[in-house]
Protein backbone atom coordinates (compact mmCIF):
# COMPACT_ATOMS: atom_id res chain seq x y z
CA UNK A 1 0.00 0.00 0.00
CA UNK A 2 2.78 2.19 0.91
CA UNK A 3 4.94 3.96 -2.26
CA UNK A 4 2.25 1.77 -4.61
CA UNK A 5 2.62 -1.61 -2.72
CA UNK A 6 4.00 -1.70 1.01
CA UNK A 7 2.33 -4.05 3.44
CA UNK A 8 -0.09 -2.40 5.75
CA UNK A 9 2.26 -4.04 8.39
CA UNK A 10 3.88 -0.73 8.07
CA UNK A 11 0.43 0.77 9.25
CA UNK A 12 0.12 -1.13 12.31
CA UNK A 13 3.99 -0.44 13.45
CA UNK A 14 3.67 3.21 12.61
CA UNK A 15 0.35 3.49 14.40
CA UNK A 16 2.59 1.49 17.31
CA UNK A 17 0.02 -1.32 17.37
CA UNK A 18 1.70 -4.49 19.40
CA UNK A 19 -0.38 -7.28 18.04
CA UNK A 20 2.05 -9.75 16.32
CA UNK A 21 -0.84 -11.77 15.54
CA UNK A 22 -2.69 -8.96 14.00
CA UNK A 23 0.41 -7.30 12.02
CA UNK A 24 1.17 -10.93 10.73
CA UNK A 25 -2.35 -11.25 9.27
CA UNK A 26 -1.98 -7.79 7.13
CA UNK A 27 0.43 -9.55 4.89
CA UNK A 28 -1.88 -11.89 3.54
CA UNK A 29 -3.57 -9.83 0.48
CA UNK A 30 -4.94 -13.01 -1.50
CA UNK A 31 -7.30 -16.14 -0.66
CA UNK A 32 -5.61 -18.24 1.82
CA UNK A 33 -6.86 -22.06 2.10
CA UNK A 34 -5.86 -25.55 1.56
CA UNK A 35 -8.55 -26.71 -1.56
CA UNK A 36 -8.14 -22.94 -3.01
CA UNK A 37 -7.23 -23.17 -6.84
CA UNK A 38 -7.00 -19.41 -7.68
CA UNK A 39 -6.18 -16.54 -5.99
CA UNK A 40 -8.99 -13.76 -5.01
CA UNK A 41 -9.07 -11.49 -8.08
CA UNK A 42 -10.91 -7.73 -7.94
CA UNK A 43 -14.23 -8.00 -10.32
CA UNK A 44 -14.05 -5.16 -13.01
CA UNK A 45 -17.36 -4.30 -14.37
CA UNK A 46 -19.30 -6.52 -11.12
CA UNK A 47 -22.71 -7.40 -11.65
CA UNK A 48 -25.28 -5.02 -10.17
CA UNK A 49 -28.38 -7.02 -8.67
CA UNK A 50 -31.12 -6.80 -6.22
CA UNK A 51 -30.24 -9.24 -3.59
CA UNK A 52 -32.70 -10.50 0.10
CA UNK A 53 -29.05 -11.74 1.96
CA UNK A 54 -29.32 -13.74 4.75
CA UNK A 55 -27.95 -11.81 7.58
CA UNK A 56 -25.51 -13.30 9.77
CA UNK A 57 -25.37 -12.39 13.53
CA UNK A 58 -22.36 -12.27 15.86
CA UNK A 59 -20.28 -15.07 17.25
CA UNK A 60 -17.23 -15.29 18.86
CA UNK A 61 -15.76 -15.45 15.56
CA UNK A 62 -16.73 -11.88 14.01
CA UNK A 63 -14.56 -9.38 15.58
CA UNK A 64 -13.50 -5.44 15.76
CA UNK A 65 -10.35 -3.66 16.90
CA UNK A 66 -10.16 -0.17 16.99
CA UNK A 67 -6.53 1.02 16.41
CA UNK A 68 -4.41 3.52 14.43
CA UNK A 69 -3.78 6.62 16.27
CA UNK A 70 -5.89 9.48 15.72
CA UNK A 71 -8.08 10.91 13.43
CA UNK A 72 -8.37 14.85 12.79
CA UNK A 73 -11.68 14.71 11.92
CA UNK A 74 -13.78 18.11 9.90
CA UNK A 75 -17.29 17.76 8.43
CA UNK A 76 -19.02 20.37 9.93
CA UNK A 77 -19.83 23.09 8.92
CA UNK A 78 -19.93 20.68 5.55
CA UNK A 79 -21.73 23.77 4.00
CA UNK A 80 -18.51 26.45 4.20
CA UNK A 81 -19.62 29.98 3.48
CA UNK A 82 -18.31 33.16 3.83
CA UNK A 83 -18.81 33.69 7.41
CA UNK A 84 -16.76 30.18 8.20
CA UNK A 85 -13.80 31.67 6.48
CA UNK A 86 -10.61 32.70 7.95
CA UNK A 87 -11.08 36.29 6.82
CA UNK A 88 -14.34 36.53 8.99
CA UNK A 89 -12.22 35.43 11.49
CA UNK A 90 -13.04 31.57 12.06
CA UNK A 91 -11.05 28.03 11.20
CA UNK A 92 -13.22 25.09 10.63
CA UNK A 93 -11.59 22.74 13.11
CA UNK A 94 -8.31 23.10 15.11
CA UNK A 95 -7.02 20.65 17.56
CA UNK A 96 -4.17 19.11 19.41
CA UNK A 97 -2.49 16.03 17.76
CA UNK A 98 0.63 13.46 18.85
CA UNK A 99 2.55 11.33 16.51
CA UNK A 100 0.97 8.97 13.89
CA UNK A 101 -2.64 9.46 12.80
CA UNK A 102 -5.24 10.53 10.12
CA UNK A 103 -6.20 13.42 8.42
CA UNK A 104 -9.97 13.70 7.16
CA UNK A 105 -12.05 16.99 6.04
CA UNK A 106 -14.58 16.96 3.87
CA UNK A 107 -16.79 20.31 2.69
CA UNK A 108 -18.43 22.02 -0.01
CA UNK A 109 -17.90 24.93 -1.06
CA UNK A 110 -20.87 27.27 -1.35
CA UNK A 111 -19.47 30.88 -0.69
CA UNK A 112 -20.03 31.44 -4.80
CA UNK A 113 -16.34 32.53 -4.94
CA UNK A 114 -12.95 30.66 -5.24
CA UNK A 115 -11.58 29.53 -2.01
CA UNK A 116 -7.89 28.46 -0.72
CA UNK A 117 -7.94 25.32 1.42
CA UNK A 118 -5.26 23.96 3.78
CA UNK A 119 -3.89 21.87 6.47
CA UNK A 120 -2.64 24.39 8.57
CA UNK A 121 -0.16 23.29 10.83
CA UNK A 122 1.36 25.19 14.44
CA UNK A 123 4.11 23.79 16.63
CA UNK A 124 4.07 24.82 19.90
CA UNK A 125 7.41 22.91 21.10
CA UNK A 126 10.59 24.86 22.15
CA UNK A 127 12.22 22.60 19.25
CA UNK A 128 11.43 21.52 15.24
CA UNK A 129 9.24 19.46 14.31
CA UNK A 130 8.79 17.30 11.22
CA UNK A 131 5.00 16.22 9.35
CA UNK A 132 5.23 12.93 6.92
CA UNK A 133 2.46 12.52 5.18
CA UNK A 134 3.14 8.63 3.49
CA UNK A 135 -0.41 8.21 2.11
CA UNK A 136 -2.83 11.21 0.64
CA UNK A 137 -5.13 12.28 -1.42
CA UNK A 138 -7.35 15.39 -1.73
CA UNK A 139 -11.18 16.03 -3.11
CA UNK A 140 -11.83 19.14 -5.41
CA UNK A 141 -14.99 18.19 -7.65
CA UNK A 142 -18.23 19.08 -8.09
CA UNK A 143 -20.90 17.19 -6.74
CA UNK A 144 -18.78 14.39 -6.56
CA UNK A 145 -17.76 11.75 -3.38
CA UNK A 146 -14.20 11.42 -2.17
CA UNK A 147 -13.64 8.24 -3.70
CA UNK A 148 -10.80 9.78 -6.16
CA UNK A 149 -9.21 10.62 -2.86
CA UNK A 150 -9.09 7.51 -1.51
CA UNK A 151 -8.08 5.79 -4.52
CA UNK A 152 -4.65 8.38 -4.09
CA UNK A 153 -4.00 8.05 -0.53
CA UNK A 154 -3.90 3.99 -1.08
CA UNK A 155 -1.44 4.39 -4.96
CA UNK A 156 0.66 7.41 -2.69
CA UNK A 157 3.98 6.79 -4.06
CA UNK A 158 5.78 10.20 -3.10
CA UNK A 159 5.17 10.81 0.63
CA UNK A 160 5.29 14.62 1.36
CA UNK A 161 7.02 15.86 4.40
CA UNK A 162 7.23 19.66 6.25
CA UNK A 163 10.03 21.63 8.68
CA UNK A 164 8.29 23.54 10.95
CA UNK A 165 10.65 26.08 13.37
CA UNK A 166 9.69 25.85 17.16
CA UNK A 167 6.57 28.59 17.24
CA UNK A 168 6.37 28.63 13.82
CA UNK A 169 3.77 28.04 11.36
CA UNK A 170 3.88 25.49 8.08
CA UNK A 171 0.79 24.43 5.56
CA UNK A 172 0.19 20.75 3.50
CA UNK A 173 -2.59 20.44 1.07
CA UNK A 174 -3.09 23.58 0.19
CA UNK A 175 -5.58 23.82 -3.01
CA UNK A 176 -7.59 26.29 -4.53
CA UNK A 177 -11.50 25.54 -4.74
CA UNK A 178 -13.66 26.80 -6.82
CA UNK A 179 -17.48 27.80 -6.18
CA UNK A 180 -19.88 24.77 -5.21
CA UNK A 181 -17.16 22.38 -5.92
CA UNK A 182 -17.10 19.69 -3.12
CA UNK A 183 -13.37 19.73 -0.95
CA UNK A 184 -10.80 18.15 1.49
CA UNK A 185 -8.32 15.16 2.16
CA UNK A 186 -7.39 11.88 3.41
CA UNK A 187 -4.11 11.91 4.83
CA UNK A 188 -1.84 9.82 7.43
CA UNK A 189 0.50 12.29 9.26
CA UNK A 190 3.32 11.92 11.65
CA UNK A 191 4.72 14.28 13.93
CA UNK A 192 8.05 13.97 15.33
CA UNK A 193 10.91 15.40 16.88
CA UNK A 194 13.33 16.77 14.02
CA UNK A 195 16.32 15.90 16.14
CA UNK A 196 15.32 12.95 17.66
CA UNK A 197 12.13 11.46 15.70
CA UNK A 198 10.65 10.85 18.65
CA UNK A 199 6.62 11.69 18.60
CA UNK A 200 5.94 15.27 18.75
CA UNK A 201 2.48 17.06 19.25
CA UNK A 202 1.27 19.56 16.65
CA UNK A 203 -1.49 22.04 17.28
CA UNK A 204 -3.36 20.95 13.47
CA UNK A 205 -6.38 23.87 11.69
CA UNK A 206 -8.87 23.09 8.97
CA UNK A 207 -8.43 26.54 7.30
CA UNK A 208 -10.22 27.83 4.50
CA UNK A 209 -9.67 31.89 3.35
CA UNK A 210 -10.04 34.25 -0.09
CA UNK A 211 -7.10 36.46 0.66
CA UNK A 212 -6.38 36.67 4.84
CA UNK A 213 -5.40 33.26 5.71
CA UNK A 214 -3.95 34.49 9.27
CA UNK A 215 -7.35 35.73 10.14
CA UNK A 216 -9.09 32.85 11.86
CA UNK A 217 -9.43 33.01 16.10
CA UNK A 218 -12.32 30.91 16.62
CA UNK A 219 -13.98 27.93 15.61
CA UNK A 220 -16.95 28.18 12.67
CA UNK A 221 -20.14 27.79 13.75
CA UNK A 222 -21.90 23.93 13.41
CA UNK A 223 -24.45 23.34 11.03
CA UNK A 224 -25.78 20.56 11.81
CA UNK A 225 -25.97 17.97 15.17
CA UNK A 226 -25.49 14.46 13.25
CA UNK A 227 -22.14 15.56 11.43
CA UNK A 228 -18.91 15.57 13.36
CA UNK A 229 -15.93 17.47 14.15
CA UNK A 230 -13.35 17.02 16.24
CA UNK A 231 -11.00 14.30 17.31
CA UNK A 232 -10.57 10.71 17.73
CA UNK A 233 -8.91 8.37 18.72
CA UNK A 234 -8.77 5.55 16.48
CA UNK A 235 -8.72 5.21 12.52
CA UNK A 236 -7.90 1.86 11.65
CA UNK A 237 -10.41 -0.58 12.19
CA UNK A 238 -9.58 -4.67 12.16
CA UNK A 239 -12.16 -6.72 11.65
CA UNK A 240 -12.36 -10.67 11.52
CA UNK A 241 -15.93 -12.31 9.95
CA UNK A 242 -16.63 -15.74 11.30
CA UNK A 243 -16.82 -18.18 8.25
CA UNK A 244 -20.32 -18.30 6.40
CA UNK A 245 -21.39 -21.18 3.84
CA UNK A 246 -23.70 -19.31 1.48
CA UNK A 247 -25.52 -21.30 -1.26
CA UNK A 248 -28.05 -19.31 -2.58
CA UNK A 249 -27.70 -16.10 -4.94
CA UNK A 250 -28.61 -14.02 -2.25
CA UNK A 251 -25.79 -15.29 -0.21
CA UNK A 252 -24.88 -14.56 3.37
CA UNK A 253 -24.04 -11.23 4.73
CA UNK A 254 -22.80 -8.89 7.21
CA UNK A 255 -23.79 -5.44 7.90
CA UNK A 256 -20.94 -2.86 9.26
CA UNK A 257 -20.71 1.14 10.38
CA UNK A 258 -23.91 1.66 11.01
CA UNK A 259 -25.15 3.94 13.89
CA UNK A 260 -26.77 3.83 17.10
CA UNK A 261 -30.11 4.42 15.78
CA UNK A 262 -29.31 1.88 12.62
CA UNK A 263 -26.74 -0.62 14.02
CA UNK A 264 -24.38 -3.22 12.15
CA UNK A 265 -23.44 -6.69 13.64
CA UNK A 266 -21.11 -4.71 15.65
CA UNK A 267 -23.03 -2.64 16.81
CA UNK A 268 -21.62 0.82 17.58
CA UNK A 269 -18.16 -1.03 18.21
CA UNK A 270 -16.96 -0.27 14.97
CA UNK A 271 -17.01 3.65 15.37
CA UNK A 272 -15.58 6.39 16.83
CA UNK A 273 -16.11 8.79 19.13
CA UNK A 274 -15.47 12.39 17.76
CA UNK A 275 -14.73 14.69 20.70
CA UNK A 276 -15.74 18.37 19.51
CA UNK A 277 -13.08 21.02 21.09
CA UNK A 278 -15.14 24.13 20.43
CA UNK A 279 -17.50 25.13 23.56
CA UNK A 280 -21.28 25.69 22.86
CA UNK A 281 -22.60 28.90 22.79
CA UNK A 282 -25.98 30.66 21.60
CA UNK A 283 -24.90 30.27 18.14
CA UNK A 284 -22.64 26.66 17.97
CA UNK A 285 -23.85 23.39 18.97
CA UNK A 286 -20.92 21.04 20.36
CA UNK A 287 -21.38 18.00 18.22
CA UNK A 288 -19.36 15.41 20.17
CA UNK A 289 -20.50 12.29 19.32
CA UNK A 290 -19.99 8.90 17.53
CA UNK A 291 -19.00 8.83 14.07
CA UNK A 292 -22.12 7.39 12.72
CA UNK A 293 -20.93 5.53 8.91
CA UNK A 294 -17.53 4.94 9.66
CA UNK A 295 -16.36 7.61 7.30
CA UNK A 296 -12.78 9.11 7.34
CA UNK A 297 -11.40 5.46 8.60
CA UNK A 298 -9.37 2.74 6.96
CA UNK A 299 -11.16 -1.33 7.28
CA UNK A 300 -9.26 -3.93 7.16
CA UNK A 301 -11.51 -6.63 6.83
CA UNK A 302 -11.17 -10.58 6.61
CA UNK A 303 -13.52 -12.85 5.53
CA UNK A 304 -13.53 -16.72 5.25
CA UNK A 305 -16.30 -18.57 2.95
CA UNK A 306 -16.59 -21.90 3.36
CA UNK A 307 -17.87 -24.29 -0.31
CA UNK A 308 -20.37 -26.80 1.41
CA UNK A 309 -21.36 -27.99 -2.05
CA UNK A 310 -20.48 -31.34 -3.11
CA UNK A 311 -18.12 -29.86 -6.49
CA UNK A 312 -15.68 -26.60 -6.70
CA UNK A 313 -17.46 -23.53 -6.88
CA UNK A 314 -16.11 -20.12 -6.67
CA UNK A 315 -17.91 -17.48 -4.68
CA UNK A 316 -18.51 -13.25 -5.43
CA UNK A 317 -18.14 -11.14 -2.53
CA UNK A 318 -20.44 -8.05 -2.80
CA UNK A 319 -21.21 -4.86 -1.56
CA UNK A 320 -24.27 -2.51 -0.64
CA UNK A 321 -26.70 -1.56 1.64
CA UNK A 322 -30.55 -2.67 2.56
CA UNK A 323 -32.43 -0.25 0.87
CA UNK A 324 -32.39 4.17 0.82
CA UNK A 325 -29.82 6.41 -0.58
CA UNK A 326 -27.22 5.13 -2.82
CA UNK A 327 -23.70 3.47 -1.59
CA UNK A 328 -20.62 4.28 -3.31
CA UNK A 329 -19.19 0.71 -2.59
CA UNK A 330 -15.40 0.75 -2.23
CA UNK A 331 -12.54 -1.89 -1.85
CA UNK A 332 -8.56 -1.85 -2.09
CA UNK A 333 -6.82 -5.43 -2.32
CA UNK A 334 -3.27 -6.29 -2.88
CA UNK A 335 -2.70 -2.41 -3.44
CA UNK A 336 -5.08 -1.95 -6.43
CA UNK A 337 -8.59 0.12 -5.77
CA UNK A 338 -11.87 -0.31 -7.26
CA UNK A 339 -14.74 1.82 -6.63
CA UNK A 340 -18.58 1.99 -7.94
CA UNK A 341 -21.05 5.09 -7.63
CA UNK A 342 -24.43 5.43 -7.00
CA UNK A 343 -25.60 2.14 -5.86
CA UNK A 344 -29.01 2.41 -5.24
CA UNK A 345 -30.05 1.01 -1.74
CA UNK A 346 -31.04 -2.69 -2.27
CA UNK A 347 -28.63 -3.56 -5.06
CA UNK A 348 -25.92 -4.93 -5.07
CA UNK A 349 -22.23 -5.24 -6.53
CA UNK A 350 -19.99 -7.97 -6.63
CA UNK A 351 -16.73 -6.53 -6.14
CA UNK A 352 -14.01 -9.65 -5.56
CA UNK A 353 -14.00 -13.08 -6.49
CA UNK A 354 -12.78 -15.72 -4.47
CA UNK A 355 -10.92 -18.27 -7.40
CA UNK A 356 -12.04 -21.56 -7.26
CA UNK A 357 -12.45 -22.98 -3.72
CA UNK A 358 -12.68 -27.23 -3.30
CA UNK A 359 -15.76 -28.93 -1.52
CA UNK A 360 -15.43 -28.46 1.88
CA UNK A 361 -12.56 -25.89 1.52
CA UNK A 362 -12.84 -22.52 3.30
CA UNK A 363 -11.09 -19.27 1.64
CA UNK A 364 -10.43 -16.65 3.69
CA UNK A 365 -9.97 -13.20 1.97
CA UNK A 366 -8.32 -10.20 2.90
CA UNK A 367 -9.14 -6.52 1.83
CA UNK A 368 -9.48 -3.03 2.98
CA UNK A 369 -12.80 -1.33 2.94
CA UNK A 370 -13.72 2.39 3.06
CA UNK A 371 -17.35 4.61 3.25
CA UNK A 372 -16.73 7.41 0.41
CA UNK A 373 -18.27 10.86 1.41
CA UNK A 374 -22.18 11.02 0.25
CA UNK A 375 -22.36 7.20 0.59
CA UNK A 376 -24.74 5.78 3.02
CA UNK A 377 -24.51 3.01 5.62
CA UNK A 378 -25.09 0.35 6.92
CA UNK A 379 -22.57 -1.22 4.36
CA UNK A 380 -23.17 -4.57 3.87
CA UNK A 381 -20.91 -6.95 2.77
CA UNK A 382 -21.73 -10.38 1.70
CA UNK A 383 -20.64 -13.24 -0.55
CA UNK A 384 -22.56 -15.82 -2.67
CA UNK A 385 -21.76 -18.89 -4.82
CA UNK A 386 -21.40 -18.26 -8.99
Amino acid sequence: MFFGYAPPLYIVEAAQEADSKVKNRRLLHITKAKGVVAMATLIQNGTRASRNPSFAGRTAGTTVYKGGGYVFYSDNPEDVGLQDLADAGKFLNRDTVTGAGLVYLWHHNVTGVTINHALLIHNPNSYPITVTSTNYGLTNYKGSPDTEAWKRYFATTSPKSITINPLGYGTLFQQSVPADNNFGMVARTNVTNSSTGAAASALFFDLTWRTNSGGGTAYADTRSPSMRRGKGATYYNTMTFDTIAPTTTDGIAFKILGSAQYPGIFGTDDLPLIVDPAPATSTNKNVTGLLDGGYGQQHAVTMRIKNSFSTARSFNIYMGREAGFHTFPFVNMAGVSLAHNWVPGGTYVDMISTGVINPGQTAEVFFFVVVPAMSTTPLVIGARPV
